[in-house]
C-alpha cells in the first residue's frame, strides 16, 4: 500500500507540511504566544538560566508553584529551527494557579544543531530535571512532557523506549505527556523544505522518528490535533496514536476542531478549555 504523502504531487507536498501558511496571520499567532508568557514572566516568580549544559541554549526557565509540585515540561515547536523560552511560557500563570510548576526547555535551533543533537540535548534537559528539580521545590516523581508540532516530536522521543536504561536512569521519569499536532514520522519532511535546515538522509530520518521507535506502557499520554490543520498533520498524529495504543500504551486522542496549528497550544493557557483539564487532571 503507498504511503498516502507518496501521492502528494511537490506542491501540494510543500502544502501540507507548510504550518506557517495553514493560518491566516501567522504573526499574530506567535506573537500571541509572546504576550502571554510575558504575563507568566512578570507575574509569576521564576528561576532563569538553569543549565543542563555547556551549550548556549541548553537553558530551563522554571516557574516554581507550590512546594513539592508535580512539573511539567514544556518543548516548543518552530520546525526545530525558531523559537525560544521567551515565546513559550504562556501556560505557566494558569499552571501555577493550579498547583503545577512549568519548566520551559530551550535547545540549539538548527541549522547550527543537527536533529542527533537536538534530540540528545532534551533527553538531557529531561535527566537534569528528574535529577535536580528537587532543590527548586519541584517533584522529580512527578514530571509530565508536553510538546507541539517539532516540540511533540522532541516530546516523543524523550518517551521512547530504551535511552534512559542506557543511562542507568529508571524507565518511567516521565509519568505523563501530552503531544499537540507533532511530526512522528519523518521521511515525508526529508523531502520538502524544513530538509534545508535538517539535512536528513534516509537513516536519520528513520531513527529520529517516533513512528519507528519502541515505547512500553508506563506513562499516561494524550495526542490531540487542529481540525483545522492540513490533512498529513492529522494522519501523523492519527497514526501515531495507533501505533501506541496497538503497543498497549495508555494513550487518548482528540481532534479540536476549531482550533488550528497554532492556537491549540494556548488552551494551556485557559483554564476552561479542554487540554488545559486533561493536564490538570493526568498531572
Amino acid at each position: 500500500m503507498i504511503e498516502p504523502w507518496k501521492s502528494y504531487n511537490q506542491e501540494e507536498l510543500e502544502r501540507q507540511y507548510n504550518a506557517r501558511d495553514s493560518v491566516a496571520d501567522f504573526d499574530f499567532e506567535i506573537e500571541r504566544y509572546r504576550s502571554l508568557s510575558a504575563q507568566s514572566y512578570t507575574e509569576c516568580k521564576v528561576i532563569q538560566d538553569l543549565a543542563y549544559g555547556p551549550a548556549t541554549n541548553e537553558r530551563i526557565d522554571y516557574f516554581p508553584s507550590e512546594p513539592n509540585a508535580p512539573v511539567f515540561i514544556f518543548v516548543h515547536g518552530g520546525y526545530w529551527r525558531l523559537l525560544g523560552r521567551e515565546d513559550s511560557a504562556f501556560m505557566a500563570k494558569a499552571f501555577g494557579q493550579h498547583g503545577i510548576s512549568t519548566a520551559v526547555v530551550e535547545y540549539t535551533l538548527a541549522p547550527e544543531a543537527s536533529l542527533d543533537q537536538i534530540v540528545d540535548e532534551i533527553r538531557r534537559a529531561i535527566v537534569w530535571i528528574f535529577t535536580n528539580i528537587k532543590y527548586h521545590g519541584g517533584d522529580p516523581n512527578r514530571l509530565f512532557i508536553c510538546g507541539s508540532s517539532a516540540g511533540a516530536h522532541l516530546s516523543a522521543m524523550a518517551l521512547a523506549s530504551g535511552w534512559m536504561k542506557d543511562l542507568s536512569l529508571p524507565s518511567n521519569i516521565l509519568k505523563g505527556g501530552l503531544l499537540l499536532s507533532g511530526l512522528y514520522d519523518l521521511e515525508p519532511i526529508r523531502h520538502c523544505k524544513p530538509n534545508e535546515w535538517l539535512q536528513l538522509d534516509e537513516d536519520a530520518a528513520h531513527i529520529n522518528s517516533p513512528q519507528h521507535l519502541i515505547f512500553t506502557p508506563g506513562p499516561k499520554l494524550h495526542i490531540s490535533w487542529g481540525g483545522k490543520e492540513t490533512d498529513e498533520f492529522k494522519r501523523q498524529s492519527r497514526e501515531f496514536l495507533a501505533k501506541l495504543k496497538k503497543a498497549g500504551l495508555q494513550v487518548t486522542g482528540s481532534e479540536i476542531e476549531d482550533r488550528n496549528h497554532f492556537n491549540i497550544l494556548t488552551d494551556l493557557a485557559d483554564p476552561h478549555r479542554n487540554l488545559f483539564q486533561i493536564v490538570a487532571s493526568t498531572i
